[in-house]
């Protein structure tokens, strides 16, 4: 008789992980960067239609986009200074030099497209947005290993205040985020190898990086570095970093010399003397110090804390995994650095290290939670975090401006004049004139730009006179102002058109309303409008 013979039970994985679920989630896997990056995109476009262009940077960084694009499309490329000069005499609100000038190149073919219109700048960045998100994932996917790890990440830096400030206006930082994590992402794998086809892509990507913004410089540091942190010291031996460093050495010598042109504007903030020590303890060092803590304020410090506590108490288990950090580190020691050295600070400037620290947080986070519970619980226990995070993103208070562009739509008329605005959000009132005056026919006058002596006696006999004004808008404020004594000295020659509420969530626009007079008595030959054009000319004519 044959020996019975016995069946073997099924493997619980097998018995746990139908074929049908496992497609599933190989499916969803696939999916999650690109419904990442489809949410991010519908989050920066919301609430386009309820405010007018908010940041004055914000608004310079679009009419820098709309000056490229009328200087093409007038035939002026080969005479772009002269151009310049004749154009910031009319809407002196342009940036350039101070800021690099690719993404406005990039601005100018949706202008090209689109039309000039604060939805299409927003379109713009929202775009880049997207493509931040997506390229955030492929990153953090590639050097952590878990989709849920790089969902999370992705999620929870996403709907940080900071992020939302700057994706929801025309502003730089994600425009140069795009080309930083491109980049970040071909210094992937410098542990094993670093081959010539990610090293010349890194350094021209950097480069994009660095004019779009010149916070980014950090990239150029960061191959040494991770090189160096993970012990690979044959990669200084070897072709590619050498020749990625020199690709990038002239993408910042192009720039050095692109901004000596103009008298070293957008370079000149580096400190380079032994005095700026002392501005850098005193003040740069302690203001950062304070806003890391309120950027630490609610989940990222309740995330911080965990990750921490939990990773440390994880190390009593003895775990051959460990989640490599190597690039993270250096990238944020590097950006530190720049912004350390930095003249300029602002809060938003921490933006650069923000996707680091979330993926370093995060990897605690899971890593300590995978030793302790295993890999279920760590991806639940991250989850819910990111939940977190995107709940709180969604209470975050709608940032808008209302008024400038309202006063516009009563200046312009199809026919030329001049305007003075006499507020702080004189260049979002010149973009909104640029965006309903395509021919470019009214010339406005920043109070502020007029002589000081004009400036402080408000004599509007004279800049009627010599400055043709016709129309002069005020921003009526709470506090004194330079341009305060207009409020006394308009009335009598002017008469008051329409009286626009100012709303903002900002704290300097949030009472108050737009004035807008029309001059009784017009000049009948008026001087010509000249401003010293930042960078260019030295001194006021």
């Amino acid at each position: 008789m044959m020996p019975a013979q016995v069946r073997q039970p099924l493997e619980p994985a097998a018995v746990a992980t139908p074929e049908p679920r496992r497609r599933w989630m190989q499916r969803l896997e696939v999916a999650a960067p690109f419904l990442l990056a489809l949410y991010f995109f519908g989050s920066a476009l919301y609430g386009v239609n309820r405010t007018e262009v908010i940041d004055t940077d914000a608004a310079r960084h679009a009419m820098n986009g709309a000056f490229i694009y009328d200087l093409v499309r007038t035939g002026h490329l080969l005479h772009p200074i002269e151009y310049g000069k004749f154009y910031y005499n009319r809407m002196p609100a342009l940036s350039i030099p101070f800021h690099p000038p690719l993404f406005p190149a990039i601005e100018a073919i949706f202008f090209a497209v689109f039309g000039v219109h604060l939805f299409t700048a927003r379109l713009a960045i929202a775009i880049c947005v997207a493509v931040s998100a997506f390229l955030l994932y492929r990153v953090a996917l590639t050097t952590l290993g878990y989709p849920i790890l790089a969902a999370c990440i992705t999620l929870s830096t996403f709907s940080l205040w900071t992020t939302k400030f700057v994706a929801r206006d025309v502003m730089l930082e994600f425009p140069s985020l795009v080309f930083t994590l491109a980049a970040i992402y071909c210094l992937r794998g410098v542990r094993e190898s670093y081959p010539m086809r990610r090293a010349v892509p890194f350094a021209l990507l950097a480069a994009a990086a660095l004019w779009t913004k010149q916070h980014t410089v950090f990239l150029g540091a960061v191959p040494f570095l991770e090189a160096a942190l993970v012990r690979r010291w044959r990669r200084f031996l070897e072709w590619p970093i050498w020749v990625s460093s020199a690709i990038y050495g002239v993408a910042v010598l192009a720039i050095i010399w692109f901004s000596r042109l103009f008298h070293g504007t957008g370079i000149n903030m580096i400190s380079t003397s032994s005095r700026d020590v002392y501005y850098i303890v005193n003040s740069t060092l302690p203001h950062y110090f304070a806003w890391i803590r309120t950027d630490l304020a609610g989940m990222p410090g309740v995330l911080t804390g965990c990750a921490i506590a939990v990773y440390l108490w994880s190390l009593r288990r003895r775990d051959p995994e460990k989640p490599r950090l190597e690039l993270y580190v250096v990238w944020i020691l590097a950006a530190l650095a720049i912004l350390i050295d930095l003249g300029p600070i602002a809060p938003r400037y921490l933006f650069f290290v923000m996707p680091a620290t979330m993926a370093m947080s995060f990897a605690w986070l899971f890593h300590g939670c995978r030793r302790l519970w295993g890999k279920r619980v760590a991806g639940i226990v991250s989850a819910v975090f990111a939940a977190g995070f995107v709940v709180a993103g969604l209470a975050i208070p709608f940032d808008f401006l209302r008024g400038p562009a309202a006063a516009a739509q009563v200046i312009v008329q199809g026919k030329p004049t001049r305007v003075l605005y006499a507020g702080e959000a004189d260049a979002n009132f010149i973009f909104a004139i640029r965006e309903l005056d395509p021919k470019r026919q009214i010339i406005v006058i920043p109070a502020v730009k007029l002589p000081v002596s004009v400036l402080k006696s408000a004599d509007m006999t004279h800049v009627t006179n010599w400055y043709g004004v016709e129309w002069v808008v005020i921003e009526n404020t709470a506090g004194a102002h330079p341009w305060s004594k207009f409020q006394d000295t308009v009335p009598p020659v002017a008469t008051l058109q329409r009286s626009i509420p100012l709303e903002s969530s900002r704290m300097r626009w949030r009472t108050g309303s737009v004035d807008v007079y029309h001059v009784n008595a017009r000049a009948q030959n008026p001087g010509a409008v000249q401003f010293s054009v930042p960078g260019v000319e030295a001194e006021p004519r």
